[in-house]
């Protein structure tokens, strides 16, 4: 199982913080079908929020986790990174670029579709 921590602006501008526990790599299907697809399609925020309820642990992050994504549903943008956490300094860092592994799952379930 891979975690990842979501960093979300909700479309009225909120940011809010959360964990993934279930299957958060792209190519495993569950985040990017059952989450970030259904929440990128709202347009609402008390929906917005019921959804990731559902699905996170909100208002936390987990220094155990590999992946991060950033998503801003005011721009429906998701962006995904390795995340670090610094032991030392208790701070967490975005480390290499993965969107590319985000897009093409994307692409491959267009194609799947079509």
């Amino acid at each position: 199982m891979t975690r990842s921590n979501l960093y979300i602006i909700l479309t009225n501008g909120e940011a809010i913080i959360c964990v993934a526990d279930s299957s958060s790599a792209p190519e495993q299907g569950y985040i990017v079908e059952k989450l970030l697809l259904p929440l990128l399609s709202l347009n609402d925020a008390d929906a917005e929020l019921a959804l990731l309820t559902e699905h996170c642990a909100l208002n936390e992050l987990r220094t155990n986790a590999t992946y991060r994504y950033e998503i801003n549903l005011q721009t429906k943008n998701v962006a995904f990174f390795d995340e670090i956490y610094f032991f030392k300094t208790d701070i967490f860092r975005k480390g290499e670029n993965l969107t590319r592994r985000y897009t093409a799952y994307l692409s491959s379930i267009e194609n799947k579709t079509l």
